[in-house]
């Protein structure tokens, strides 16, 4: 492809007849490349060239399986285009689109691992073009948004059908029931990317080939044997592709008429003439490195973005960075900037893929994160100049969704570093990147098995989710269960309540028979009913999800994603069929506050107060609150009079504690076939205000039937009422608190979103600024895991609403990713919209 030369246009929104009534946050300080690649991306739609899916197939006569549904069981809006006893429109719009690969003779006698690899290579190398993106593009890697056969034979197409039937019908009944949703999803999880930049893929082909060869016959036959050749296979692509980018860009210099541009061109093809076959010897080439590694992953997992994450690219960045930019000046650092900035042009370029069809266009966060600043080895802050730099390019380009940076924050923190967080948040709405803070962070993966002379290296993945680097794979999403679902088993008798419309039968038996509630004698005897139906939840989520895991450990392997984790190539195993060195499975507890509101309200009207029957709160929640006035009455009285959690008040932070460690602990009873550990987390992405809340009935915190829940570990929208720093610590406290001595305690080892808002008159001034520090720095000792931050006010956000033409840059902090705000769908608008907004 010749290089872009067209003109860059916004066209990502109509221009406003009159302007915004609030400012919204623009770029700023870019240079002419990284204005021009910004642009360029926004274009969207009207741009002359797209990252959009590319379908490849077999062409196999007994039939083909290309898109993998099962990656989006945990996304309920796509049900009705999956289709739930046929194809349905994505499979069968695939397919239509699919371009059939010549495959090489013996094809169908190799092993499933070796198809895949040999497949993938075919496609990367023959089939998708290799392209320079523009004239200011200093990044090579265009084009990896795939759909890719799984390359079954006849046999195990056949039996891939049945399994994925039975798991598709499974899973939409969970769903459809109110329990929330599940499946096994791609992505999530942090490569070796360090290897790669400093020892490359020859070092991993031949550790590869040596594996291989110290296998005895009968192992090279069997499973091992056929995964490790696949592995080499995958591990000889990236040398080949980068080889074809070089060849194109020394075509394109000999069309080029600017020497500048041409000496570029001759530089990006020396790099991928080294890289990322060889260790990378400048920070020029250690980007180039990571990006075509990264693309790689995405493109064989046909899984485009979504918890493909970067680690702590300061870290084993950070050398090269040093030595050219600052030691030996090879470049100028607004260079480097503008090599990051084709970076950032490319991840967001995964949005590409779905742009057209609507499923998720530039409207959702992926979550290709990157971990920033933090602890070492020793303690010690390792924060350097290549993190301001990276910080620096983020707020040039804000508002912008990809890659999402996440700040490793701790009690030792640079005050620089608060500095240029404070600044900004300052500049924009939804604050441009996570925070994690590391001491609480560091005692739950603690909890689950990490060495602590290992747990200073760990990195974040999608929105906020604690893993490790290069050696783990922790399935942050695949398991979503909706918390609030036991409330209506334990005031049902493990039954579906009658009368709530759900596409399933109303009244139906689900969980265990805990008894009729209006038969306990006290708080204790409910409370431990409901205990009951929470591990019942746990146990149901495990074995529905279980069947998902194993059919794609049968029929999906991954090659090449297996190199790039630590143990998969010494086990000879695939990462989606066996542990890597760290392997958990986590479960991800949804509408927290919203259950422990309720038990709340439960005992304080039912038990301490004796104000309210069982059978007065069972009938007002039939009737949602509506019919009678003294249902309405009943109502007010539970959402705004029965205690809160989010407050710092004792009694509701005691409850939400023994709620949390019951359902958390639960999860430690449970493995997959594939041997991965099942750990517990909270991150609710957008089901707390979707179709999980839609399939919810009404609750006894005063909820009405179908409205959000309340998101992660947040406290339920506007019942924080007594401030950030209660918030804080009722956060704090329900993950665990602190031992005695001081210590952490974080029962939670996945870690917890917490999303909190600020109104903007917080960091009008110096003084103000310096209280909003003390906050931070006060959630370092006190509060979560992580924290992500809105500066922005409501009538803002109505504003945005009733006139989306003015705002459509205007980007707001959903949970642990970002969104155009002109762009979600009303249900999370109206979340955004409802959220206490704090003053300091």
């Amino acid at each position: 492809m010749a290089e872009s030369k067209k003109p860059p246009t916004n066209a990502s929104c109509k221009t406003p007849v009159t302007g915004p009534k609030f400012k919204v946050a623009e770029p700023h300080n870019l240079s002419s490349r990284a204005k021009w690649l910004r642009d360029y991306y926004f274009q969207g739609n009207d741009r002359e060239w797209n990252n959009q899916y590319m379908v490849f197939s077999t062409g196999a006569s007994w039939g083909e399986r290309i898109w993998n549904e099962g990656d989006f069981y945990i996304v309920p809006d796509t049900y009705a285009f999956i289709g739930e006893n046929t194809k349905g429109l994505y499979n069968m719009s695939i397919e239509l689109m699919a371009k059939n690969v010549k495959l090489p003779e013996g094809f169908w006698k190799l092993s499933l691992p070796e198809r895949r690899s040999t497949f993938f290579e075919e496609v990367m190398l023959n089939y998708i073009p290799q392209e320079i993106i523009s004239t200011n593009d200093l990044i090579a890697g265009g084009q990896f948004n795939t759909q890719l056969s799984k390359c079954l034979n006849e046999k195990e197409y056949v039996q891939f059908e049945k399994e994925n039937l039975r798991n598709r019908h499974a899973a939409f009944k969970y769903h459809k029931n109110g329990f929330g949703n599940l499946g096994a999803t791609g992505g999530h999880l942090i490569a070796d990317y360090k290897i790669i930049i400093e020892k490359g893929f020859k070092f991993v082909f031949r550790k590869a080939k040596k594996t291989y060869e110290s296998l005895t016959e009968k192992e090279k036959n069997g499973s091992k044997g056929k995964e490790l050749r696949a592995m080499m296979i995958s591990a000889e692509i990236p040398r080949n592709l980068a080889k074809k980018y070089a060849e194109e860009c020394r075509r394109l210099i000999k069309e080029s008429n600017s020497k500048q541009r041409q000496d570029e061109l001759e530089q990006m093809a020396q790099n991928l003439e080294i890289v990322p076959w060889e260790p990378a010897q400048t920070f020029w080439q250690g980007m180039q490195s990571l990006w075509l590694t990264h693309m790689l992953i995405m493109a064989e997992e046909s899984y485009p973005g979504p918890g493909t994450s970067f680690g702590r690219l300061d870290q084993y960045l950070g050398e090269l960075f040093e030595k050219d930019v600052i030691k030996e000046k090879n470049i100028d650092r607004d260079f480097a900037k503008d090599i990051f900035s084709s970076f950032v042009f490319h991840c967001n370029t995964a949005y590409d893929a779905q742009i057209k069809i609507g499923m998720q266009g530039i409207t959702s966060g992926f979550g290709q994160l990157m971990t920033l600043s933090g602890l070492g080895p020793n303690g010690e802050d390792v924060t350097n100049d290549l993190t301001y730099m990276i910080l620096e390019v983020f707020d040039e380009w804000a508002p912008i969704l990809e890659p999402k940076p996440n700040v490793r924050l701790h009690k030792n923190s640079p005050d620089k570093l608060y500095e240029v967080i404070l600044d900004m948040i300052t500049r924009s709405q939804g604050a441009p990147f996570i925070l994690n803070f590391d001491e609480r962070s560091m005692a739950g993966l603690v909890l689950e098995g990490i060495p602590e002379d290992e747990v200073w290296d760990y990195g974040c993945v999608g929105c906020l989710e604690n893993t490790m680097c290069g050696n783990d794979r922790s399935g942050t999403v695949n398991c979503n269960p909706n918390l609030a679902k036991s409330i209506e088993l334990v005031l049902w008798g493990g039954k579906n309540m009658p009368g709530f419309k759900r596409p399933t039968k109303a009244n139906r038996k689900l969980g265990p028979n805990t008894g009729d509630p209006e038969k306990f004698e006290n708080w204790e005897e409910f409370f431990a009913a409901w205990k009951k139906q929470i591990e019942f939840m746990i146990k149901y989520t495990v074995e529905d999800y279980n069947r998902t895991e194993l059919t794609r450990a049968k029929y999906m392997p991954t090659p090449y994603l297996s190199i790039l984790v630590d143990d998969c190539i010494e086990k000879g195993v695939d990462i989606r069929a066996g542990p890597p060195k760290y392997a958990f499975m986590t479960i991800e507890g949804v509408g927290f506050a919203t259950t422990v509101d309720s038990l709340l309200a439960i005992k304080h009207y039912v038990f301490d107060k004796k104000e309210y029957s069982f059978k007065q709160i069972k009938e007002a929640l039939e009737n949602d609150f509506k019919g009678k006035k003294e249902y309405e009455i009943l109502r007010a009285k539970l959402a705004n009079k029965a205690p809160k959690y989010g407050n710092n008040d004792d009694e509701a932070d005691t409850l939400a504690k023994e709620v949390m460690d019951i359902w958390a602990q639960e999860t430690w009873k449970y493995k997959t076939p594939t041997d991965y550990q099942f750990r517990p987390g909270m991150l609710s992405w957008n089901y707390w205000a979707g179709n999980d809340a839609f399939y919810t009935i009404a609750t006894p915190n005063g909820r009405y039937a179908g409205t959000f829940l309340s998101n992660a570990i947040c406290p339920t929208s506007g019942a924080d009422t007594k401030g950030p720093t209660a918030v804080a610590n009722s956060v704090g406290i329900a993950l665990g608190g602190k031992e005695d001595n001081g210590s952490y305690i974080n029962v939670l080892p996945n870690g917890a979103s917490h999303t909190i808002t600020f109104n903007p008159n917080i960091l009008r001034n110096k003084e103000h600024k310096e209280k909003f520090k003390a906050y931070i720095k006060a959630y370092v000792e006190n509060g979560g895991t992580a924290l992500q931050i809105n500066i922005i006010d409501s009538e803002m956000l109505i504003d945005a609403q009733q006139h989306p033409e003015n705002y459509g840059n205007l980007l707001v902090r959903v949970t642990g990713y970002n969104a155009y705000f002109t762009s979600i769908g009303k249900e999370l608008q109206d979340e955004i919209i409802a959220r206490k907004s704090h003053k300091m």
